[in-house]
């Protein structure tokens, strides 16, 4: 029913940012991703000086791999808030998918310090990295911090597995 108020919303405000918004999340939470792509334009459209709709069209992007106009979006979007881990962690997501492992771990890291428990997990990726740049004791250590702000992570103890494996490489 959320959905049905929020689209009758924009049908008499179309303007109404926060709406659009709202509604590409709950596509986005749906696995809906071209109806979240689709929103989150229009929210961006509606007020371009919304953060909001731009972290997560940037986000939905990433989703949908199309990498150059995420890279777009997330680089704008760390520029806006240089201290949000979301926009990080989207911006250093883009640059790994695109093969960028230097500044990918840049933007990680920086998603790392400001929140470590982040949602998105920025430590998962920044372990990849160690690896594919042959340090696996680094790998190791940024997969204890993960376990330690998510001990209840369903893999955790496969995890203590592979981070065994990768000390003893």
């Amino acid at each position: 029913s959320a959905v049905k108020l929020l689209e009758d919303a924009v049908g008499r405000a179309p303007q109404f940012s926060a709406a659009w918004n709202n509604l590409g999340t709950i596509a986005y939470q749906s696995q809906n991703y071209a109806r979240a792509e689709e929103c989150f334009r229009q929210a961006f459209k509606e007020d371009p000086q919304s953060y909001e709709a731009l972290v997560n069209l940037g986000g939905v992007l990433v989703t949908l791999h199309k990498l150059d106009e995420a890279l777009d979006r997330n680089v704008q979007a760390v520029a806006l808030r240089d201290n949000d881990a979301l926009g990080q962690s989207q911006l250093g997501t883009t640059y790994f998918l695109l093969g960028n492992l230097s500044l990918a771990k840049k933007h990680l890291e920086r998603a790392r310090e400001i929140d470590p428990a982040h949602f998105s997990h920025p430590q998962l990726l920044l372990a990849e990295i160690d690896v594919r740049e042959g340090d696996p004791r680094a790998a190791a250590s940024v997969l204890d911090d993960f376990l330690a702000h998510h001990p209840d992570w369903p893999q955790a103890d496969s995890m203590r597995k592979a981070i065994a494996e990768l000390r003893s490489r």
